[in-house]
C-alpha cells in the first residue's frame, strides 16, 4: 500500500491565489505494522531551520528526528513499532517561514480540508492525535460532532479521549500539546499522566 492511497495530494495548485511562496513538497508518512491504526496530524510541514530536511509529514521518516523520538517516548516504543501509523498535516504546503497564527493558516486550510477529510475516511483510524492548538481548532471544524469539543487547548486537552465522528467514521480523538508546550506548561501538568495512560489503553 502507498501512503498516497489515503488521499494526500500528489500535486495541488489551489493556494496559488493565497500566496505564490507556498509549495507542495512534503509526502505523507505511512508505517504499516499491526492492526491498530493511528493517525497523527500536524499543522504544516514548515520548520525554521534547514526546511529542506522535511521530506515527510512530521519527519517520521528520520529515525533520529526530535519529533519521532518524542513520539516513540509518548506512545511507548512497542506501541509505536507495532501500530500502523499515518502522518499528515492540516495544511499540506510548506511556507517560506513558519506561518505562526491561526488566521494565516485558515485560507490555506479551506483549500486543504477536503484532502484531510478523504484521508480520515480512507485510512479509518481508531485513534487520531492532532499536535498544537491551531491544528486542533482547524481539525474539529470538519467533524460531524464539532460541538462536542472545546476549542482552547487549556480546555480541550483534558487527558482523556473522546469519540469523534466524520461521515460515518468513528474514532477516539484527543488534541496533543505541541512538543515544546508538553515539556514546559505547568497548567497541563496534572493532565499529562492521565493522557499517557489513556493513550496506552487505546493502543492496546
Amino acid at each position: 500500500m502507498d501512503a498516497y492511497d489515503f488521499g494526500y495530494p500528489r500535486e495541488c495548485h489551489k493556494c496559488v491565489g493565497c500566496s505564490k511562496t507556498v509549495h507542495l513538497q512534503v509526502k505523507p508518512y505511512l508505517q504499516e505494522c499491526g492492526s491498530t491504526r493511528v493517525m497523527l496530524v500536524g499543522q504544516d510541514p514548515t520548520i525554521s531551520r534547514n526546511p529542506e530536511r522535511v521530506t515527510h509529514a512530521l519527519m517520521l521518516n528520520e529515525r533520529n528526528s526530535q519529533l519521532r523520538r518524542w513520539l516513540v517516548d509518548l506512545l511507548g516504543e512497542e506501541n509505536f513499532n507495532s501500530a500502523t501509523l499515518y502522518a499528515t498535516n492540516v495544511v499540506k504546503c510548506s511556507f517560506a517561514s513558519p506561518p505562526g497564527t491561526l488566521r494565516v493558516l485558515e485560507p490555506y486550510f479551506d483549500s486543504c480540508k477536503h484532502h484531510l477529510l478523504n484521508e480520515i475516511t480512507k485510512f479509518q483510524p481508531q485513534i487520531l492525535l492532532t499536535f498544537g492548538e491551531s491544528t486542533h481548532r482547524l481539525f474539529i471544524s470538519i467533524l460531524d460532532n464539532t460541538g462536542d469539543f472545546k476549542e482552547p487547548m487549556k480546555d480541550a486537552f483534558t487527558g482523556m479521549f473522546q469519540e469523534a465522528r466524520l461521515k460515518g467514521t468513528r474514532f477516539q480523538y484527543s488534541p496533543c500539546l505541541h512538543i515544546k508546550t508538553f515539556r514546559v506548561a505547568d497548567i497541563y501538568g496534572k493532565r499529562i499522566q492521565p493522557f499517557r495512560v489513556s493513550l496506552h489503553d487505546n493502543l492496546t
